[in-house]
Parts: structure tokens; C-alpha cells; sequence
């Protein structure tokens, strides 16, 4: 049987790979609290009412008495039903699309504040703040595009805040940030030996990185119950490395070559403004709006002992606004609730299986108990749901790449549900 060329396997494989590992990189987890569950991140630059603002504005830390802690998880529900099919010569191939390929995730996090000097505080934040994991079955329509991405980072971020004047505070961080990605995909081997018996070969690329980073902030009081903020977080570049590895049904008359992997990724920077105001003693709004800067994720360059390749992803930079509110109850309750709009950095041209995105309303509630004089209760809970169907059709990436003759068409019924706990004490 006659020999396939490498380079061209190769360069089919890029496509493949590059789609799903950026999409997975691109996901950004902003869950870090369940006060910012509850009002879908109104407040997060500017409430300063919680521990966790050590992550969203570090320079909050300047309104916050003594000693404090949080620690808490959100899990994660997602909701990710593919409706469609795949097509060789316009003929449908056998799938099953009936699982839910979203994952169940489980997203800590952990903060601390406490006083340096009258004017000084530290605190360190420790999140999730990029995340992802998509499965699908080995027998769904896509599974010569993706079969799973899955994405896990591990932030941490130490901070200091000095309050210049009673009224106005700056802050500054470094972020030692992990990202882990792994990738895998089907290999139509039936279409590349025109055997109807052989069977599919596949990949798991493996890579992983540390990487550094640094945030500002600035929070000021220009007046009584009025607070504005104001946050940046850097981008991180990660020089990532691992493996690519090939499943033992491949023939090795693909060329293919198990061994050392490794690619550039990078995770955006973010600008966040926010504004909140106390309306009454009990009763206060707040305002957010985030930039991310998505724009400078196009193109990704893995190497290995395979011929290198270049994948583009084109995303595109995305804005996030939500409105929110938090009453006092009394003197243990607390209530919130917010409502916000998520735009996604995915173009239709450039969608792909590993985050099958679109732009998302968001809604959220909960609620906070003193338990005790110095601990509290906060829980939060957010649906989200998408502006409408994500699809394929528009998409380069469905059109599996090897032989280009397997196209995937159809479209994402998408929601995702937000359930988090967080436990704070006063020391």
C-alpha cells in the first residue's frame, strides 16, 4: 500500500489540533465568587464587600477591616447538545449525537486580606481563571474534527493595596498562572486508504506551561456611598510543552511520529470598570462592564517531530456588562440578584467543536447569612443562556481535515448553571 505523505497528514492534523486547543485556551472563567454568581459580576470592580475582591480589584482591599479569609467552589452544569450531521459525498455517516457533551466542573477558590499598616494591605487570591472541558462521544458526527478539549489553569495572585486618602486607593499584583490543555481526534483512515474496514486512528496532544502576569487597581469614594473602580489584568503567554501521541490503531503509513510537543498560547488581558452606589442604607447597585482582549488570539504554531503547523482562530475582542443589586435584610440576610450580557470572541467563520460559543444573557440570585459574628454564609446561583443557536454551517472548521471530505453541519443547543459557596471569616 502506497505511503501518505507526512506533511500532508500533517497539515490537516494543525487544523484539527489548532481548533480545539485555542477555543479551550479562549474560555474564560469569571465564577471566582458566589456574590459574583449571584449578580453575574455587578460590583466585582467596585463593591469591595467581600474577600474575593483580592482577584477582581485588588485595591478594594483598602475598605476591608483586619483580617479576612474566603474559601468556596462553583460548580459548573453545563448544557452542550449538538443537533446535525456529517456528510461524505453529501452521503450522512453513522453517529450517535444524543449525549450531552458538556462536562460537570467543580471551580475552587480561595482568598486572604489582612494589614500590612494603617494604609497597607496584602492579600492572595488563588482561582480558576481559564477553564474548559468538552467530551464527546467516539461516535458522534464531529469526531474526526474533536472528540475533547479540555482546559484547566491555576492562578496565583498575591497583591498589596495603598489607601493614598480615605477616599482613594491603587493596587498591584503578579499572577503565577499553570495552563494545562489536552486535545484528541479522530482519524477517518476508511476515506485515506479507501477501506471501508480500517479502522479510525487518532491523536492526544498533551502540553503545559507556567507562566507570569501582573493586574493593577484603583478604587476611589469621591463621595458617601458612591465607589467607582477600576482593574487591568496583563495577558500571560504561555510557551506550553508535552507530548503528541498517536492511538495504536494508526497506521503507521500516515508518517505520524509520537514525541515532544510544544506550541505558544496565550491567555488575554482584561480592563474592567465598575460603579457602585448605595440608593439606601440597605440598598445598593452596581455596574460593571469588562474588555477583553481577544484580538491578538490568531494563529497558534505547534511543533513536534512531526512537520510543524499554523492553525488561525481569528477571535475577535468581546465586551461584558451586568447590572446588580444587593439589599440587607436584616442583620444575618443578605439578598442579590443581577442580570448581564456576555458577547463571545468566536466568529462564526472560525467556530469550532472544542467551544462551541455564542454570545449569552446571564441571570443570577442569592443570598448571604451570618452565621456567626465573624462568619458568614454567601451562596449564588446563574443560568445563562445563549443568544441564539451557535452553528457549524458558516464555520472553516467543518471540514475535517485530512481528506476535506468529511463536513460537519448543525447547530448547538447551548445553557450552562451555576451553583457556588463561599465561606468568609473575620480573624
Amino acid at each position: 500500500m502506497k505511503r501518505i505523505p507526512t506533511w500532508l497528514i500533517m497539515a490537516g492534523f494543525g487544523v484539527s489540533a489548532g481548533s480545539s486547543e485555542s477555543a479551550a485556551s479562549g474560555f474564560m472563567v469569571r465564577e471566582n465568587s458566589a456574590a459574583s454568581v449571584a449578580t453575574v459580576f455587578a460590583g466585582n470592580a467596585s463593591r469591595a464587600d467581600e474577600v474575593a475582591t483580592v482577584f477582581n480589584n485588588p485595591a478594594g482591599m483598602s475598605w476591608l477591616a483586619g483580617t479576612q479569609t474566603q474559601i468556596g467552589g462553583t460548580g459548573v452544569f453545563p448544557s452542550i447538545n449538538f443537533e446535525g450531521e456529517a456528510t461524505v459525498f453529501g452521503t450522512p455517516i453513522p453517529a450517535d449525537n444524543s449525549r450531552n457533551n458538556g462536562q460537570f466542573a467543580l471551580i475552587p477558590h480561595a482568598y486572604a486580606v489582612f494589614d500590612l499598616h494603617e494604609r497597607l494591605k496584602a492579600g492572595l487570591a488563588i482561582t480558576v481563571p481559564f477553564g474548559n472541558t468538552i467530551d464527546y462521544s467516539e461516535a458522534w458526527s464531529g469526531r474526526y474534527v474533536n472528540i475533547k478539549t479540555a482546559a484547566l489553569s491555576i492562578d496565583i495572585n498575591p497583591n498589596v493595596s495603598y489607601k493614598l486618602t480615605d477616599r482613594v486607593a491603587i493596587a498591584g499584583g503578579v499572577s503565577l498562572q499553570y495552563l494545562k490543555l489536552d486535545l484528541s481526534s479522530k482519524i477517518p483512515q476508511f476515506l485515506i486508504f479507501g477501506d471501508p474496514t480500517a479502522p479510525d486512528g487518532g491523536f492526544l496532544l498533551e502540553v503545559d506551561n507556567w507562566g507570569w502576569g501582573f493586574n493593577l487597581g484603583l478604587l476611589a469614594e469621591p463621595w458617601d456611598g458612591t465607589k467607582i473602580g477600576l482593574t487591568y489584568r496583563s495577558g500571560i503567554d504561555h510557551g506550553m510543552t508535552g507530548t503528541l501521541n498517536f492511538d495504536p490503531t494508526t497506521s503507521p503509513l500516515l508518517g505520524l511520529v509520537d514525541g515532544p510537543a510544544d506550541t505558544d498560547t496565550s491567555v488575554p488581558a482584561s480592563i474592567t470598570g465598575g460603579i457602585t452606589h448605595q440608593l439606601t442604607e440597605n440598598f445598593s447597585v452596581s455596574l460593571d462592564a469588562q474588555f477583553t482582549q481577544w484580538n491578538t488570539f490568531k494563529q497558534v504554531v505547534v511543533n513536534s517531530n512531526n512537520p510543524t503547523f499554523v492553525f488561525h482562530e481569528e477571535y475577535e475582542d468581546t465586551w461584558m456588562v451586568s447590572i446588580g443589586g444587593v439589599y440587607r435584610l436584616n442583620q444575618d440576610w443578605t439578598l442579590r440578584a443581577g442580570v448581564g450580557f456576555d458577547e463571545s470572541p468566536t466568529p462564526d467563520a472560525y467556530r469550532d467543536t472544542g467551544v462551541p460559543d455564542k454570545d449569552r444573557y446571564m441571570v443570577g440570585v442569592g443570598f448571604g447569612y451570618q452565621i456567626a459574628p465573624s462568619v458568614s454564609l454567601d451562596v449564588g446561583y446563574a443560568h445563562y443562556f445563549a443568544a441564539g443557536h451557535a452553528t457549524m454551517n458558516e464555520s472553516v472548521n467543518r471540514i475535517e481535515p485530512i481528506t476535506g471530505l468529511v463536513i460537519l453541519n448543525g447547530r448547538y443547543d447551548n445553557a450552562m448553571n451555576y451553583l457556588s459557596i463561599s465561606l468568609r471569616t473575620a480573624l
